[in-house]
């Protein structure tokens, strides 16, 4: 049996897709279709004109249409600083003394941690369980099927506002998609592109894009904090700009057609922009105790404003030991291109949806109009 995903992910000025398969019976992902798609009406998940923006999802839609036999799971990529992010945590002792507690009994205290006082322009849209801790034992893995007089739990939640929300929810009903499962960008790559070892060890997921960014800081294998910040690898194209006496046009050219290693003067050139990008981070992130107080050990960058110049730069200017590129080599592709590492947030959002599900979004518009669901409607799916 196969599952088909769809996955946008909503960048700086540009939208990219991909088309994924699972095969459930060997466990493999296969990328089938990337594209990207200009829209200079859509700023990460923010949306800056409704028609521009509906048209061009309504193209990724219209150039999926020649491999849409099948009926496609549609995943989306939540990314902007209308998220916010906090650990809690919430705890219960049962009644009837101990009892063998199961699923149901697990949610309800996840559930419990999400506080009764938080303000109504805000939805949960990510929530998981990171801690069990079973009458003092706070080692536990898994609760479930376990005997209980207590039980206490650590969560991660994932807000995002709501008028920002049903913007995007709004232009995707536009384009045709009446359902579709949001994740957030920064969760799906701390999931898919973390080794175990670095959670443990403390470390640092950056997550580059043109305009914005995001970052993950795990410490002792806990996910103790996420951001999401309004800059990105713009800062390294000023910067080369500025010294090579050039537009930002040109510079982004100069940028595109260049191979990191071709020129030893180049390589410094980017690499002290690189840094003017990290010591901005690291100005935002030294004014978060919980950076301040859980340094990493590695740093990881990932996303399409990732490069060398971040990864040799790294120990200089954050202080950590180790530094890397993440992307998702090891997946089967019909075409190299299609695991560049624009595309690597939707594929990671495909991955995650298809292990953990995302928040299931509707919307109140017929589903046969727009582009996806004509096309659907034609193969008798909807």
């Amino acid at each position: 049996m196969e599952q088909h995903f769809i996955a946008l992910d909503f960048g700086s000025g540009q939208i990219s897709a991909t088309l994924s398969v699972y095969d459930t019976a060997t466990g493999t992902f296969r990328v089938r279709h990337a594209l990207r798609e200009t829209c200079p009406s859509v700023n990460g998940c923010y949306i800056l004109d409704f028609d521009k923006s509906v048209q061009a999802v309504g193209r990724i839609f219209s150039q999926l249409q020649e491999y849409a036999d099948f009926s496609p799971i549609i995943c989306v990529g939540l990314r902007g600083d209308f998220l916010s992010f906090s650990r809690s945590g919430a705890g219960k002792f049962f009644d009837a003394g101990r009892i063998v507690l199961t699923q149901k009994d697990v949610q309800e205290v996840v559930n419990m941690s999400v506080s009764e006082n938080a303000s109504e322009t805000l939805e949960v849209i990510h929530l998981f369980p990171q801690t069990f801790n079973i009458d003092g034992c706070n080692q536990v893995q898994n609760p479930v099927g376990l005997e209980a007089s207590s039980l206490d739990i650590g969560t991660f939640i994932t807000y995002a506002l709501r008028t920002h929300l049903n913007n995007l929810n709004r232009v995707l009903s536009a384009a045709g998609c009446e359902d579709f499962e949001a994740t957030p960008t920064i969760i799906a790559l701390s999931s898919a592109l973390l080794k175990q070892e670095e959670k443990k060890a403390g470390v640092l997921l950056v997550d580059v894009g043109a305009n914005n960014s995001a970052a993950a800081l795990y410490h002792k294998g806990i996910l103790h904090a996420a951001w999401e910040f309004s800059f990105g690898a713009e800062i390294v194209v000023q910067e080369v700009a500025d010294v090579l006496q050039n537009d930002l046009s040109e510079a982004k050219q100069i940028l595109k057609d260049y191979t990191y290693g071709e020129d030893e003067i180049m390589d410094d050139l980017l690499d002290e922009a690189g840094a003017k990008f990290l010591q901005t981070l690291r100005k935002q992130l030294l004014q978060e105790p919980l950076y301040a107080n859980h340094f990493p050990a590695t740093a990881v960058f990932t996303g399409g404003g990732a490069g060398l110049h971040l990864k040799n730069t790294a120990q200089r200017v954050l202080g950590v030991r180790r530094s890397r590129i993440a992307t998702f080599e090891h997946l089967i592709a019909d075409g190299d291109e299609m695991l560049a590492p624009a595309y690597t947030s939707a594929l990671a959002v495909s991955i995650y949806t298809q292990q953990h599900g995302g928040k299931k979004l509707k919307s109140v518009k017929d589903k046969a109009n727009g582009l996806l669901g004509r096309m659907l409607a034609k193969l008798g799916m909807n």
